[in-house]
């Protein structure tokens, strides 16, 4: 598969609404189905400056952020989830996005942290995410290590990241009495 990774411009912010809308189009399915909508909720508030894409053919295929303690990757607003969703859903949707998307971050300034990483379906398993989170690490020399975290169900993703060199450090329980939960894991910048 032939594709280039770069840094993301201003002018990709709706192409990678779009690409995470597709790539984490079951999770937003408790939120809607339609994924333009979504898309419209996360556009205005990227910060493009932390995005690394995967282009083919003048199309983003993939996507990957980082952010840090001094600041996040994503920012919906609350008037973006109402403007697309209506007053009270929006809110709602809003408040998910606050839990998840808004919260600082705790680690130290020599800690990054991989936001999110989405690939396209028609992409998937053809190395795209381990290509832009290469570029990620190569171009921020400044963090002595990145963390991430996945779902405990996302098989595919941990095997990925694992292949890659992140370890495992952590399982933090996303609700009790359900079975899943945040996998927490790390990588070493080899000096």
């Amino acid at each position: 598969m032939d594709y280039i990774v770069r840094k993301a411009r201003e002018s990709d912010k709706l192409d990678i609404a779009k690409t995470i809308a597709d790539s984490f189009e079951k999770s937003f399915r408790i939120v809607a189905r339609d994924t333009d909508r979504v898309a419209g909720i996360l556009e205005n508030g990227i910060a493009a400056d932390r995005f690394y894409v995967a282009e083919r053919d003048g199309k983003i295929i993939g996507i990957a952020a980082y952010a840090d303690c001094t600041g996040r990757a994503m920012n919906p607003t609350k008037d973006d989830c109402q403007k697309h969703f209506g007053r009270a859903r929006g809110l709602i949707i809003f408040k998910l996005f606050c839990f998840n998307l808004l919260r600082p971050l705790t680690y130290p300034a020599t800690t990054g942290y991989i936001d999110i990483v989405g690939v396209v379906k028609e992409a998937r398993g053809k190395g795209v995410a381990k290509e832009l989170l290469r570029e990620i690490i190569r171009n921020n020399s400044q963090y002595n290590e990145f963390v991430l975290d996945t779902d405990s169900i996302n098989a595919s993703a941990i095997k990925s990241y694992t292949d890659f060199g992140f370890v495992e450090i952590e399982r933090v329980p996303i609700v009790k009495f359900v079975k899943r939960s945040k996998v927490v894991m790390k990588y070493i910048v080899q000096a």
